[in-house]
């Protein structure tokens, strides 16, 4: 137990654990790696698997928007769709940095959840 909750238990007010935010970095991680390899198709899975997961993590009834950061997640599929049907099928410019600012906000939002600091 750290800071009052389980490995994997929701905090108090929301539907997000720690092992939700764990799996959600991995999959983005695994994006990374993927665009890095210049496997766009392995990309483009990934980054599907990562948006139904943030999605399920922050989408809930009478929430008509998805947070920015989720919303960017999955425009962030549309670029890369656009690439693969594109000839040269080549990695978008930023995409690393662009994996990168997410990963740290999904952490941010992690420390939130958990009540640790957020600096």
């Amino acid at each position: 137990m750290e800071n009052g909750h389980e490995e994997g238990q929701y905090n108090g007010h929301d539907r997000r654990g720690r092992e939700d935010y764990k799996d959600l970095d991995r999959l983005l991680d695994e994006a990374s790696q993927s665009i890095e390899g210049e496997d766009l198709r392995g990309a483009n899975e990934t980054l599907k698997r990562a948006a139904v997961k943030a999605a399920s993590m922050w989408g809930e009834v009478g929430r008509p928007r998805l947070p920015e950061h989720t919303r960017r997640l999955v425009g962030l599929i549309g670029e890369v769709q656009q690439d693969l049907d594109s000839p040269g099928q080549s990695a978008p410019n930023g995409f690393p940095e662009e994996i990168s600012e997410l990963r740290s906000r999904f952490e941010f939002e992690a420390r939130r959840d958990a009540g640790q600091p957020t600096l």
